[in-house]
This record gives structure tokens, C-alpha cells and sequence, in this order.
């Protein structure tokens, strides 16, 4: 496996040349389109490369839903094998694409799949820029998100995220919507694949309901308008069979397998829970708060302040240049709130919402962009500075470039309570972790025992508590888990007060596990605990009196 250490400077030095041919590309008109693009991907996969050979858990929600991937592979049953909390169905089915085509589910095989979304999300954009504004400023404005998603170290905009699959789902939407047109006959299949990518956005993140629910009503309109011209419905019932059939669809699936109960208690409610964070008249500083985590996102709408305040201006004053459906820039404002929105609502600091927004910044800036367009070489140019000059900076201070030293990483590590569970392992086998590292099932290869992998709403005082709490045993009834392990401690995110978050915390928990399992032992400050059925009782195994 290639890997990389903290100072390849030959490769950061190649990158930052595609760069410049990049945006060059994007500038010189002779070049065709579908160069420019395919350069463009090259650059993306060259400079994330790096992190995705880096084989290590850069957020816990990807070792949250690697695992879940690895349990849907032994019992495909959403919400009776997994329960995602507020990442949905389509996030992590996504991850077992790479074990189907022979590949390990890892935080490579993870990344990748994230990369992919990523790269198509930009295509996807690119498209609609064109659709919509021309291919002109289609080339000067995508070369910026895209240097921005290249070229960014920050683990957020990295790892595998629950933003990424809805991301491109979005964009996918935009894009049939950006080929709409009130004066010409619209495609049904085309109307109808966007009302089926809107229907998936729910089971793919609920945060993201409020902008692609935008892109519909902007659907609507336009359809609306059509039919008010010629009469015509047909095109609006393609949208809303569309977007039925992936929400029907799960509805007969959670029917069939009995988990509908599950779907509307964990999915609907827990989110709901969730959800219960920011006020509208707090959303505004807790906006402010998440972007100012993020410097690279802050250079980012740094370089497309200019066209964005006038694309702004020009939607308050209802300026519609040449001969554009005011449709368009109200779409753009709108979804430009939605995503403020959905970046705010869980009242969460997490950077990683931030990606809701590339795409309605980039699009805010198209608009306003035709008054600038002489300036189009100046946008990317801040982007590369910015990188280019922190990069200069680190490898003179710290002789280093890369964030995500591979050297001896490109393949999972094993804890050492990783290193005692598979000396026992058996195919088939479940494992539970009470807390929250849910690293270990990835180490481990192992399917998680229980539909929520880390126990936090297990522990935590809140209205829902008592439900989890009886799904957690029903589970441990209906698998019986080789192995328990409990991580609270030092290695557990979030929960790590043993004393009142350990499996004592927990009445009836710790008694069924004084009933049926045997302590081998504490590794790394992790308790490990083996079913008395599959006990091979070593000699430093305890039996819990």
C-alpha cells in the first residue's frame, strides 16, 4: 500500500502544479470542458489521497458507521441490526459497497466512497452552474470549491462524513431542477429522478430535509408555471411519484421486517430529540461560532465574498439579468437559508455541517459573478494563497505537509483489547461496547450486538432514555454477544466517568452480565467480558461474583 509521511514535498510540490493547470483550464476557453473536468477530478484525488491511505479514525462517526456497515453485512435489517441515531440508512448501506467488490470495510475503503461522493457532488455542480449561468462562469467559479475541497487538511471536510451521500444527493437534485425550463417541455424521467433523489435525502441525513425541500418547491414552481402556459400535469406527478417511491419503499420494508415502530421511536423522535438545539434568534451566532472553527472555510467564502455580496445585492433589489427566471436567484436565497439552517438547527459546534453549504455559496457567487468576470483569475488565486502559503509556513517551521503521516497506518490497527477479543473470534460472532469507541468493532471485523453502537443515549438522562435502555437488553436477548466490552474510561468518547457511566450505572444491564459473562480481564483501561458459553478460561479470566 503507497503511504505518506508528514513531508513529501516532490508531491505537494506536482499538486500544487496541477493546480496551476487546473486553473489555467479554467480560464482558457480552447481547452474543452471535459478536459478542465477531468483535470479538475485529478486534482481532487491526487491531494486527498493522503488522508485516504491513512487507515485511522480521524472522527468517531466514521468508526460509528464503518461498524454498522460491517453488522449490515451479517443482518441487512436496518433499525433491528443498526440504528444510525441521526446518520440515515443510505450512509452506511453506502459502506458495504467496498466488502461486496472484495475490498476490507476500513477507514480507506470508507474515505474513498466519501471521495467519490465528493467528486461527483462538484461534476453535478458544475452542471447546474452551466445550465444556468453559461459555461464561462460555470469554469471561473467551480475552480474555487474545488481547490477548497482539494487542498483542505481539516478533518472535517476529510473523513468519511454523514454529509457526503446527501450532498451529492442534493446536487444530483439541483442539477434535473437546473434543467427545468417554464418555456419548454420538461422530461418526465429527468423530473422524475429528482423527485426520487429528494424522496432519498431523508434516509441519507434529516438535517438536510429543509434545502432539498427548497429545491422541490422551486420544482413546483416551475412546473406550475408550465401549467398555467400549457395545462400540462403529467411532469408534476412524475416529481411527486418520484419522490414517494424511495419513502414508500422503506415504509414496506420496515413493514415487512417489523421495525417501523424502530424507524419512527429512533429515527423520527431521536432526531427530533436531537434537533432541539438552536432557536432561530440564536442560529445567526451559532453560525458565526461553526465558521469560525474552520479558517479553510473562511478563505473559502473569502474568495468569493466580492461575487457573493453582489449576487446578494442584486436578489434584494429583484435584479434579473438578461434573460434568467427570477425562479433562480430565489432558489439560490432560499437555499442559502436552508442550509444555515440545517448547519444550526442541532445547536451542535460540529465543522462538518459546513458542507451543506459549499454548494449554495458557490452558486450565490455565480450569480453575481457575470459583473466581476475580468477578475476571474484573482478568486482561485486567493484559494491557492492561503493553502500555498500556510503549507510554505509549516514545512519551514515543522518540515511538514502532510496532516496524516501513513507511515506504518495503511492498515487497521488492533488495541490490545482488539488483540485479546481475536484470539477468540469466531465467524459470526457479535460484540457489544458499552460507551462510546466504536473503533474496536472496526479493528475487530466484528458486528455490533446492539442497533446503537455506543451507549451514550443509553446513559444520558433524557425524555427517550428508558426506550433505549430496553432496546439495549432486547438486543443482547436477540444476538448474545460473544464479547462486552466496556470502554468507558479514558478511551471512551464523551462518557468517561466509570463510576456513573460504567456498566454498574446500569442495574439490569450489570446483572446480565454477572449472569451469563465471565471478566477476562482490563486492557488499556477497557473491562473485556467473554460469554460463559464460548469461556476458554484462561488463567487470568475472573468470574464475576
Amino acid at each position: 500500500m503507497l503511504s505518506f509521511d508528514n513531508s513529501p514535498p516532490i508531491y505537494w510540490f506536482l499538486g500544487y502544479l496541477l493546480a496551476g493547470v487546473v486553473i489555467f483550464a479554467s480560464q482558457n476557453k480552447s481547452l474543452s470542458t471535459r478536459a478542465y473536468l477531468s483535470l479538475g477530478v485529478l486534482l481532487l484525488v491526487m491531494m486527498r489521497l493522503p488522508v485516504i491511505v491513512f487507515n485511522r479514525e480521524l472522527n468517531q462517526d466514521e468508526s460509528q458507521m464503518l461498524s454498522h456497515a460491517i453488522t449490515l453485512l451479517q443482518d441487512p435489517v436496518y433499525w433491528r441490526s443498526v440504528d444510525g441515531t441521526t446518520i440515515g440508512p443510505l450512509d452506511n448501506y453506502l459502506l458495504v459497497l467496498p466488502k461486496l467488490l472484495g475490498f476490507q470495510i476500513d477507514y480507506t475503503a470508507a474515505r474513498l466512497m466519501g471521495l467519490l461522493c465528493v467528486a461527483g457532488a462538484w461534476l453535478l455542480l458544475f452542471s447546474v452552474l452551466k445550465n444556468w449561468f453559461g459555461a464561462s462562469i460555470a469554469r471561473g467559479v467551480s475552480i474555487v470549491p474545488l481547490l477548497f475541497v482539494a487542498f483542505t487538511q481539516e478533518i472535517d471536510f476529510v473523513h468519511y462524513s454523514s454529509e457526503q451521500l446527501p450532498v451529492l444527493l442534493l446536487a444530483f437534485c439541483l442539477y434535473q431542477l437546473s434543467r427545468l425550463d417554464p418555456k419548454a417541455a420538461p422530461s418526465p424521467g429527468g423530473v422524475y429522478l429528482l423527485g426520487l433523489a429528494a424522496g432519498a435525502v431523508p434516509f441519507g441525513k434529516l438535517q438536510a430535509v429543509p434545502i432539498v425541500a427548497v429545491m422541490v418547491l422551486s420544482a413546483f414552481w416551475v412546473l406550475f408555471s408550465r401549467f398555467q402556459r400549457y395545462g400540462e400535469f403529467k411532469s408534476a406527478g412524475a416529481l411527486i411519484l418520484g419522490g414517494l417511491t424511495v419513502p414508500l419503499f422503506f415504509l414496506a420494508f420496515t413493514l415487512a421486517f417489523g421495525v417501523f415502530d424502530d424507524l419512527i421511536d429512533f429515527y423520527v423522535l431521536g432526531n427530533a430529540i436531537y434537533a432541539g438545539g438552536s432557536t432561530f434568534a440564536e442560529i445567526p451566532s451559532q453560525f458565526y461560532k461553526i465558521v469560525s472553527l474552520s479558517t479553510d472555510f473562511q478563505f473559502f467564502s473569502l474568495a468569493l465574498i466580492v461575487p457573493i455580496v453582489i449576487g446578494l445585492v442584486r436578489i434584494v433589489r429583484l435584479y434579473v439579468p438578461g434573460k434568467m427566471d427570477f425562479h433562480v436567484p430565489f432558489t439560490i436565497l432560499f437555499l442559502i437559508l436552508a442550509s444555515i439552517y440545517a448547519v444550526t438547527k442541532s445547536g451542535n459546534d460540529f465543522i462538518h455541517y459546513l458542507n451543506f453549504c459549499i454548494i449554495p455559496w458557490t452558486l450565490l457567487a455565480a450569480y453575481g459573478f457575470s459583473a466581476v468576470e475580468s477578475w476571474s483569475l484573482a478568486f482561485p488565486a486567493v484559494m491557492v494563497m492561503w493553502f500555498g502559503g500556510y503549507d510554505a509556513l509549516h514545512y519551514v517551521k515543522e518540515r511538514r505537509l502532510n496532516a496524516f503521516d501513513s507511515v506504518g497506518k495503511t492498515t487497521l490497527q488492533q488495541s490490545p483489547v482488539v488483540i485479546e477479543i481475536l484470539k477468540r473470534k469466531k465467524d459470526g460472532d457479535y460484540m457489544v461496547v458499552w460507551g462510546w469507541n466504536c473503533s474496536y468493532y472496526v479493528e475487530s471485523q466484528l458486528a455490533q450486538g446492539t442497533a446503537e453502537n455506543h451507549s451514550e443515549r443509553s446513559i444520558f438522562e433524557h425524555p427517550m432514555r428508558d426506550t433505549y435502555r430496553k432496546r439495549y437488553m432486547s438486543d443482547l436477548e436477540r444476538t448474545k454477544p460473544a464479547f462486552v466490552v466496556d470502554a468507558v474510561g479514558k478511551n471512551s468518547h464523551w462518557v468517561q466517568d466509570k463510576k456513573t457511566q460504567g456498566i454498574e450505572s446500569y442495574p439490569e444491564l450489570n446483572q446480565y452480565i454477572r449472569n451469563h459473562y465471565t471478566l477476562l480481564g482490563e486492557y488499556d483501561d477497557v473491562r473485556l467480558y467473554i460469554r460463559n458459553d464460548r469461556r476458554a478460561t484462561p488463567r487470568h479470566a475472573t468470574t464475576l461474583q
